[in-house]
């Protein structure tokens, strides 16, 4: 239409009657609106495969946060999934001779995740017999951990760190989402159904994600230490057994208020601002193996 609209020699901003050009105009229009459809269609076909994902993780959110729950239970059950991913760490999986399995990598790839088992006592036990040794030893060393704390601190200790980590995993999959999302369409290039593709693609990921909730719920669990502090004489006992992991308080005197820009007290050189008064990690239970983990 350009190169006849160049041979006709038609000013710019002249008034177009040809039928011809106003066809070509119109039915270009048409097929740009209809791509325009398409996608505003499988935006909102993308949008429910999300939301569906969103209903599964936040009933399992509420549920955690229902105070009748057993979070001991799933705890337990996603713990033998734990130690079956551990053995796939290894490289070691069911229905292979015990003969060919690498029990010092297992030994290795145990202790790393918080559990200490030598080869020798992995020696001469096939796939079941090893999930069940090794799934038995990361209880027995957690219950023994957490015996020294009541059953409710217990409760609302696994549900916190569940939560965090459902909630941090849940951000990552929403971003990784959103990244699928942006070049599935050029799916369409390779004669593939960007939706179907998306449908496939998405689910995996949620597979991923459902795995790294109980896999680093685990982990984090099987990670934390309890630490109490001395009693004092200006606390109440109770207060003062249930209290855990505490963090020390900056070692400020007392004396006149230090402003934020003065140099420190300390004798750092620094500005107090940049030293003691810098606003440091959370305080309260838990907060110094947090910061660890």
């Amino acid at each position: 239409i350009k190169a006849i609209m160049t041979r006709l020699g038609i000013e710019e901003g002249e008034s177009i009657d040809s039928k011809m050009v106003t066809r070509a105009v119109e039915n270009a229009q048409k097929k740009v609106e209809s791509l325009h459809f398409e996608a505003r269609k499988h935006i909102l076909e993308y949008d429910d495969v999300a939301n569906e994902q969103r209903k599964t993780v936040y009933k399992f959110r509420n549920e955690l946060l229902d105070p009748n729950f057993e979070v001991g239970e799933k705890i337990k059950q996603n713990r033998a999934e734990f130690v079956e991913h551990l053995l796939a760490q290894a490289g070691i999986y069911a229905g292979e001779p015990k003969s060919e399995y690498n029990l010092e990598k297992l030994s290795s790839v145990i202790i790393s995740n918080g559990a200490f088992m030598q080869p020798d006592e992995l020696k001469d036990l096939d796939y079941a017999e090893l999930v069940k040794k090794i799934t038995a030893k990361f209880e027995s060393d957690y219950e023994e951990k957490m015996g020294v704390i009541g059953e409710d601190q217990r409760k609302y200790l696994e549900k916190v760190l569940c939560l965090q980590v459902l909630d941090t995993a849940w951000r990552e999959h929403l971003y990784q989402m959103d990244i699928l999302k942006t070049g599935i369409g050029l799916r369409g290039y390779n004669q593939k159904d960007p939706l179907t593709e998306y449908k496939k693609e998405s689910f995996n990921l949620f597979m991923e994600l459902v795995s790294r909730i109980k896999f680093e719920s685990i982990k984090l669990l099987t990670a934390v230490r309890l630490s109490f502090s001395e009693p004092t004489e200006s606390a109440p006992q109770e207060a003062q057994d249930t209290e855990i992991a505490r963090v020390p308080e900056s070692e400020e005197k007392p004396g006149k208020k230090v402003s934020r820009n003065d140099p420190c007290p300390c004798g750092s050189g620094k500005k107090y601002k940049d030293c003691h008064g810098k606003s440091g990690p959370k305080k309260g239970a838990f907060a110094e193996d947090w910061d660890k983990i």
